[in-house]
């Protein structure tokens, strides 16, 4: 089931989502990702997200591949900004097991009230923001007190295939969509204020250097002063 609330596009936010490699990128990433999905990709949805419970938010829902796995869940809100990305996640939602609230927005602006949520996913989602701090504060904005960051996300390496990235990242932004190679995510997450756990680093084979490795974890907001008041 679906209900859909619209906002701003974010084609002039990101233009790279709606060029004619984004969206090609977007139209064959499913098809692209087929075989990782059937060696690791569905057992892992399975066990991020299979217990999930409350109301959970999917920040850069892509087409869906996670929607299927929240059975569990009370409410489920799935934001998508990518109009590639957002056709085929309203065809998944429509056919999901709970009612899936879908909406056009970016990370960075997520038109959400404040403290709604349980648990925010967010899946090879936060290599694409262009400003990752706005929309880690948004994150934590509408996340309920004691909610947590659920995440999956390639980070930059370290070493040699870390200096690579730095120099592949500029040409893989324009063929992916705006995917940086060489974000620096735990970081970013420390210094929005997160508490952070990393429960996996996952090198899935094959390896490319434009994604690996991969962290599993889950991210709290630290009780800050103005919190407490």
């Amino acid at each position: 089931m679906t209900s859909t609330a619209d906002s701003t596009s974010t084609a002039d936010t990101n233009p790279q989502l709606e060029s004619r490699s984004g969206k090609f990128f977007a139209r064959y990433y499913d098809a692209m990702t087929a075989r990782a999905e059937e060696k690791w990709g569905r057992p892992l949805r399975t066990l991020m997200f299979g217990e999930l419970t409350g109301a959970v938010l999917e920040v850069g829902a892509g087409s869906g591949a996670n929607v299927p796995y929240f059975a569990k869940a009370d409410s489920l809100v799935a934001v998508e900004p990518a109009s590639e990305m957002l056709r085929q996640l309203r065809v998944r939602a429509a056919e999901a097991p709970i009612e899936v609230e879908v909406v056009d927005a970016w990370a960075e602006s997520l038109p959400l009230p404040d403290d709604t949520f349980d648990t925010v996913v967010c899946t090879l989602v936060l290599c694409t923001v262009v400003d990752l701090p706005a929309a880690l504060a948004e994150i934590r904005r509408v996340l309920k007190a004691g909610g947590q960051l659920v995440f999956f996300e390639h980070v930059r390496s370290p070493g040699a295939v870390g200096l690579l990235q730095d120099v592949l990242a500029p040409l893989w932004r324009r063929a992916a969509g705006g995917c940086n190679a060489n974000r620096r995510l735990l970081s970013a997450l420390y210094d929005a204020g997160y508490q952070v756990r990393v429960h996996e680093v996952v090198r899935p084979w094959p390896r490319y250097p434009t994604n690996t490795p991969y962290l599993r974890g889950t991210a709290v907001p630290s009780v800050l002063p103005a919190d407490r008041d």
